[in-house]
């Protein structure tokens, strides 16, 4: 072999050899400038109660802000009165009583003195307490009670025939009996619940009634339900605390207002409030379907109202991600860094190294992710 053959061979295996290390120095600045660690930290997933306050304005406004809705406000003042029964209270008694209703079918007003008698179908007597006037085709309640002691009185519902009336009158002018039992004369009395009773029916009847009006001249996509009524009630007159009288009245001035608003609109401002509150440390999951909300003021002079709205919402809460040391997790496997992390109190943790070949945390600070 030649010496010029003997020299190219030396300077290939030169060039073989330096190539090599070029490839492995390329190979390890490659290694160490791409490899790198992403760790995505899952919070504990909460389960939030937001109540917040949204500004509804008039709809005719320039501007519009994110906690804002756009609405109209109508107004109605009206007079009411309502009656209900007083509240009622009975004694044991000798004698046998009970209400029976009188019917009156015939064209002229009826009146019954008291003691009145009354016949059961059973042939068995008994007289009413007081003096009643039967409206013409009419009926009305009254009380009675039987013409002798004892429990052969006691007896179930039934027809009663008023004996005193003339034949032709006692097939229109009759009486029904709600039963009979040994039970004194009943005491009716105006109570702080009768008077309670009156005006939650007032008040839920002049309600319906306005809202009953209000949407049947609305669309469909705005017809509004109580929630958007909101009202005040001023008492006028009513029955007397400890009255004793079979009705308890009251009548009140009723001012209504109702809020003419999109829900829809209410829940998407609620939704965009609590977004842009949420802290940096917890990103919003879901916001679960129940959603509630409630009139709490209103302003008749500016045409504005306030609307408390309330949900919940599902979160997952990153915890003390901020205080993770960084040089802690060089050079830790998956495992171990799923390991270090668990004592943060976190739900989840997910390690993804790059590239495929890397199996640890890389050692540079600027390497590791952490999500």
């Amino acid at each position: 072999m030649s010496n010029y053959q003997t020299r190219n061979r030396f300077f290939s295996k030169m060039v073989g050899f330096f190539l090599i290390l070029t490839v492995l120095a390329i190979f390890v600045i490659f290694h160490f400038a791409a490899s790198k660690a992403t760790i995505k930290i899952y919070g504990q997933i909460q389960e939030q109660d937001y109540k917040t306050l949204i500004e509804m304005i008039p709809e005719n406004s320039q501007a519009l802000a994110t906690n804002q809705i756009f609405g109209k406000i109508l107004t109605q003042e009206i007079e009411s009165e309502v009656s209900i029964d007083s509240e009622m209270t009975t004694s044991t008694a000798t004698k046998a009583g009970g209400f029976v209703k009188l019917i009156n079918q015939s064209t002229k007003d009826q009146t019954l003195v008291a003691t009145t008698r009354l016949l059961s179908s059973d042939n068995k007597l008994y007289r009413l307490s007081e003096k009643v006037i039967v409206p013409k085709n009419a009926e009305i309640r009254a009380w009675a009670e039987a013409d002798l002691e004892g429990e052969n009185f006691v007896a179930p519902a039934g027809k009663m025939m008023i004996p005193g009336l003339f034949p032709t009158l006692q097939e229109q002018i009759y009486g029904q009996s709600e039963g009979f039992s040994l039970t004194g004369t009943p005491i009716y009395q105006v109570t702080d619940n009768s008077l309670k009773n009156a005006q939650d029916k007032l008040q839920a009847d002049v309600k319906n009634k306005f809202l009953e009006d209000i949407n049947f001249a609305l669309a469909d996509n705005l017809k509004i339900s109580a929630d958007h009524i909101f009202a005040k009630f001023e008492t006028i007159s009513s029955s007397a605390l400890g009255e004793k009288t079979p009705q308890t009245t009251i009548k009140q001035k009723v001012t209504l207002t109702a809020l003419i608003f999109s829900p829809e609109d209410l829940k998407k401002a609620s939704h965009a409030k609590y977004q842009a509150e949420l802290s940096s440390n917890s990103k919003l999951l879901e916001i679960l379907p129940d959603f509630s909300y409630k009139v709490t003021e209103v302003d008749l002079n500016t045409k504005q109202a306030i609307i408390e709205t309330n949900f919940k919402a599902k979160v997952s809460v990153k915890q003390d991600i901020l205080e993770i040391n960084k040089d802690k997790l060089i050079g830790l496997t998956e495992k171990e860094v799923n390991d270090y992390l668990s004592q943060f109190q976190v739900d989840k943790t997910e390690v993804k190294f790059f590239p495929f070949w890397v199996n640890k945390v890389p050692k540079f600070k600027d390497h590791i992710v952490i999500e």
